[in-house]
């Protein structure tokens, strides 16, 4: 029986190990630790070396700590060499830090976090660019959107949007990695990179290395967008009224939409091209096709009262599908909608911008069959398995126009068996239960309904998906009892 324990250590292992310069970058790390050990405590380092494995990215700026510590204990006895050992480590830490500084250069071209020597660990936001340049994805336009996705997610954690938000762009790269996996494997149909290459006549290679890895990073891009105006309106208009309880104040609520006055419905042609009148109707509704100039506006009128200003809640008539903006997003950075259609090699990132488009919608469209759809179903799939390490805020300080929001887990891991194609998916972490008031029912409803909408027609393997809500017990070696479970079977 073939398992494999999916979580963030093994995102990060398996993306160090596809990506030479993510990988020598770490080596580098840990060669000029062992050079600075290796002048002041030869001893000490071999000791280190037997007995820590640098390996996994994910602890690796716990190892240093530790490390950092093991040398402070070298003095031994007295005072003074306590003292001379704690400026020793010191001083390594900073010489691994002053030798990142000066290829500042090179770190730049690279986009690697310096930061992560003196204590602060690597996200999976920060591997993204680094790994699209190695698998070859060498358009200006996609590889800047690659590299702007930490900044656009920045925006909805400093709004809150109503106080809840999943981290889109760790989201994105779990999504790829784990579906560049998925691809070399074979599921009873042969490899699935070559099912689906059959299918759609994309290159196999290209397919995994480009194609899939795009459609994982770029899908959720257009969410900042799509949250935009109930950000401004629900977060950043709010704190105005708190901080200003005893002003009457009065404003027109904030609205933003895509523009329709230049080529924009030309790339949305693109992605409607061969799709259902059912999906096309969905993507114009989507991206507000032609809705802004309806939109009535009315001043807001907040005049003060006894126990200051009212909570200011705002509906809009236009809905953005951040899949649609995402696709239209991902066209547009490739050039212009003539250049895109005359270039073969840009076929995939068309079928790429039309899984995209799709994959949010909350509807039963043929093209989520994966004999007619495959990237579309892939997505969604890989979609919504990824619940590992989405976090739930645990605590919000409101300030004048910040918000402080401290995460927790509600899943750290699923456990897939190759074999059967299945899929464990366990809630233990009571803390985040009882945050989010996590109803199991509710919760296995609405991914038993996510799922329903994926046909797996005749090409993709029978996929079976468990959810358990377990009570864990105190003993470390418990595996908790199964509170409440059930199946879902694509």
């Amino acid at each position: 029986m073939k398992e494999c324990l999916i979580n963030d250590k093994w995102v990060l292992d398996r993306v160090s190990s596809q990506s030479t310069s993510f990988s020598e970058w770490i080596n580098n790390i840990m060669k000029t630790v062992e050079r600075s050990l290796e002048d002041l405590e030869p001893e000490q380092l071999e000791e280190l070396k037997k007995n820590k494995d640098f390996s996994s990215l994910k602890d690796l700026d716990k190892k240093l700590t530790r490390t950092k510590k093991e040398l402070a204990k070298m003095g031994g006895v007295g005072g003074f060499k306590n003292k001379m050992a704690s400026k020793m480590s010191d001083w390594i830490m900073a010489t691994v830090e002053r030798e990142f500084e000066e290829s500042q250069s090179d770190l730049e071209e690279l986009d690697f976090d310096i930061g992560l020597i003196t204590g602060k660990q690597k996200s999976l936001s920060s591997a993204l660019y680094d790994v699209s340049k190695d698998r070859g994805i060498e358009s200006k336009g996609l590889l800047y959107l690659i590299k702007a996705l930490p900044d656009l997610e920045a925006f909805l954690y400093s709004t809150s949007v109503r106080k809840y938000y999943r981290d889109h762009t760790e989201h994105a790269l779990r999504v790829a990695v784990l579906g560049d996996f998925l691809l070399e494997q074979d599921l009873g149909h042969g490899t699935l990179s070559g099912v689906i290459s059959d299918l759609t006549g994309l290159d196999k290679s290209l397919l995994k290395d480009k194609y899939w890895w795009v459609t994982g990073l770029i899908h959720d891009i257009g969410y900042p967008l799509g949250k935009m105006t109930t950000a401004v309106n629900y977060s950043l208009v709010n704190q105005l009224l708190k901080c200003y309880p005893t002003l009457d104040l009065e404003f027109l609520p904030f609205e933003i939409s895509l523009s329709w006055k230049g080529n924009q419905e030309e790339y949305l042609g693109i992605i409607e091209d061969g799709l259902s009148k059912e999906a096309r109707a969905l993507i114009r509704k989507g991206v507000g096709f032609n809705q802004f100039d309806r939109i009535s506006q009315k001043p807001q009128v907040y005049l003060r009262g006894e126990e200051g200003h009212p909570e200011f809640n705002y509906k809009s008539t236009v809905n953005l599908d951040h899949g649609v903006i995402s696709a239209l997003s991902l066209l547009n950075g490739l050039g212009t909608p003539d250049e895109i259609k005359n270039n073969e090699e840009y076929e995939g990132y068309i079928l790429t911008a039309k899984a995209i488009a799709l994959h949010n919608f909350k509807a039963h469209l043929k093209e989520y069959t994966f004999d007619n759809h495959p990237l579309a179903f892939f997505l969604m799939l890989i979609d919504e398995l990824q619940e590992w390490g989405r976090p739930i805020p645990i605590q919000v300080r409101d300030t004048y126009f910040t918000t402080e929001i401290k995460k927790v887990t509600l899943v750290d891991d699923i456990l897939l068996n190759l074999d059967e194609f299945s899929w464990l998916m366990q809630f233990k972490n009571k803390k985040a239960k009882d945050l989010m008031k996590f109803n199991f029912n509710s919760f296995s409803k609405e991914k038993e309904k996510s799922f329903g909408r994926l046909d797996r027609g005749k090409s993709f393997s029978k996929t079976i998906i468990n959810l358990q809500e377990l009570k864990m017990s105190k003993r470390k070696k418990s595996k908790g009892e199964i509170l409440n479970q059930s199946t879902i079977i694509i």
